[in-house]
This record gives structure tokens, C-alpha cells and sequence, in this order.
């Protein structure tokens, strides 16, 4: 009897143990990935009730009083710099550190805070281990008052706010009158410190439509201001003072808003004097 060939393309079927092998498999990466999934849910339901960050501020809390045990606990803050501003000012603002972990003390947000202090411009905070944080500060220079609304403050040579003045403090700087006076005074204040015979008379600076600067005198002249160039245009004053004595004169006012001549009303004259290249006179 001739022997039956096995047909080429029969599959052989796969034994229990692979079919029991394969099974296992498929649930258990089924249970992994409902066990994610369930991990998945109690991390949302804790971070929703603020339970990580309660596990924060506990590891927080922890670490600082393992450093202030250890001896790492502040207990001097050293200032260095300060004219105007007082150390209780920089302590209120630092916070409660007094008695807390130096080596937990963010430099970045001691600084930032005692920044915002009006007299502060620029602060620097270090840590002197192992009980010290010492803050080095640079204050701003008074070189206006701003009235706005009744009310007067202190300025720099950059418009900056330093605190709020009374009506007779600081008399000697000149006034800044108008809106958004503080954001554009910079120019002109950094010009008038140039000529010092100008600044010393100058009383008020108004800014006028937002656009340009009128200056009145302590002789209750007025000067009117170009838009552009008044940088000059205070050079030329300047200039004109030392030579004539043109600020000490009996006038009413002095309108250089055209950069080709200068006009001059005297007070007891009704027709302006027009003077055609002043500067170069």
C-alpha cells in the first residue's frame, strides 16, 4: 500500500501549554494596564485635594528644621548701603526669616522683595554661613516731586516712585506736573543736570499734551520747550546765561519751540523780541 503524503500548507495546531501561555499573557498585560490606569486615577484624585503639595510643604518643613537643629538657623541680617531706608523697612519686607533655615532662603525672591522698596534701586543678598544674610543695597537719587491729583511724590532721574512727599519737603527739586510727566521726565531732568545755572532756577517742568515740556522759573519766567531737541534748546540757555544774564532779566517768557529763532517777551515791554539764531549769537 503506497504511503500518504502530508499535504505542504497543513498547519499544525498549537499545543495546550501555548494556548494556556498565550492566555496568561494577554491578562496580565491587561491587569498592567489596569493597574496603571488605577495608579493613573489615585494620582489625579490626590493631586486634585492638594495632597502632593501637602507632602511638599511637610518635606519643606521637615528640611528646614534639620538645617535650623544643625545650627543653620538665621539669626543676624547685616545691611549695608542703606542712607534712607530703615532696617526694620528690610525686614518686614524680607518676611519671618529671622529664625529660619539660611540654607533654605531663595536669594532671588529676598531680593525681589526688598526691590520693591521705593528708596531701593538695586539690592544684593548673600548668605554669610552660618547664622548671617547679609543685603548690600543701592537707593535711588531724589531728582523730582511729581504732582498728580493734589498729591506728591518723589521721583528719580528715571521717573521711578520713590514714596510720597509733604507739600514742603524736597523744595529745592523741581516740580513735575502732568500725566505720564514720571514716564518722560528722564530726558529733560538728565539735561537740566548738564547746566546746573538752568536747573538751580528751574521750579516746575509741566508736560504739555503729553508731547513736550514747558519750564517755569523760580523768577516766574516761562520758558516754552520744543518737542524735539530741548536738549539744545537747555544748552542754549545755559549758553545765553553765562553770556548775558538772560534768566536774571525781567521777562515773561521764552518761547523756543522754533529751532530758528528765539522769542523773548519782557515784562514791561507788549511786543516780543525776536531773536534769529540765538545760540549762535
Amino acid at each position: 500500500m503506497p504511503a500518504v503524503k502530508k499535504k505542504s500548507g497543513a498547519r499544525k495546531r498549537p499545543s495546550a501549554v501555548s494556548r494556556v501561555a498565550a492566555l496568561f499573557e494577554r491578562y496580565t498585560v491587561a491587569g498592567a494596564a489596569g493597574s496603571l490606569m488605577l495608579l493613573g486615577l489615585i494620582a489625579i484624585v490626590l493631586w486634585a485635594g492638594g495632597y502632593f503639595a501637602m507632602i511638599g510643604r511637610a518635606v519643606d518643613r521637615t528640611a528646614n528644621e534639620t538645617a535650623v537643629a544643625a545650627g543653620l538657623e538665621i539669626r543676624r541680617v547685616l545691611l549695608r548701603g542703606a542712607h534712607q531706608t530703615s532696617h526694620d523697612e528690610v525686614i518686614e519686607a524680607l518676611g519671618p526669616v529671622v529664625g529660619a533655615s539660611i540654607a533654605h532662603l531663595s536669594l532671588s525672591d529676598a531680593r525681589a522683595r526688598i526691590e520693591n522698596l521705593g528708596w531701593v534701586r538695586a539690592a544684593a543678598v548673600t548668605r554669610l554661613y552660618p547664622d548671617t544674610i547679609s543685603i548690600s543695597l543701592r537707593e535711588r537719587e531724589p531728582a523730582a516731586v511729581w504732582q498728580i491729583d493734589g498729591d506728591l511724590h518723589l521721583i528719580d532721574s528715571e521717573g521711578a516712585l520713590i514714596r510720597e512727599v509733604g507739600a514742603y519737603e524736597y523744595s529745592n527739586l523741581p516740580l513735575i506736573v502732568g500725566a505720564g510727566a514720571p514716564e518722560a521726565a528722564s530726558g529733560i531732568l538728565q539735561a537740566l543736570a548738564g547746566e546746573p545755572e538752568v536747573s538751580r532756577r528751574a521750579y516746575a517742568l509741566i508736560r504739555v499734551g503729553e508731547r513736550r515740556w514747558n519750564m517755569r522759573l523760580r523768577n516766574n519766567v516761562d520758558v516754552k520747550l520744543p518737542e524735539a531737541d530741548y536738549v539744545k534748546a537747555i544748552g542754549d540757555l545755559g549758553l545765553l546765561q553765562e553770556a548775558q544774564g538772560l534768566l536774571d532779566q525781567p521777562i515773561e517768557y521764552i518761547d523756543l519751540r522754533d529751532k530758528e529763532r528765539m522769542v523773548i517777551r519782557k515784562r514791561a515791554d507788549p511786543q516780543p523780541e525776536i531773536v534769529e539764531n540765538a545760540a549762535n549769537g
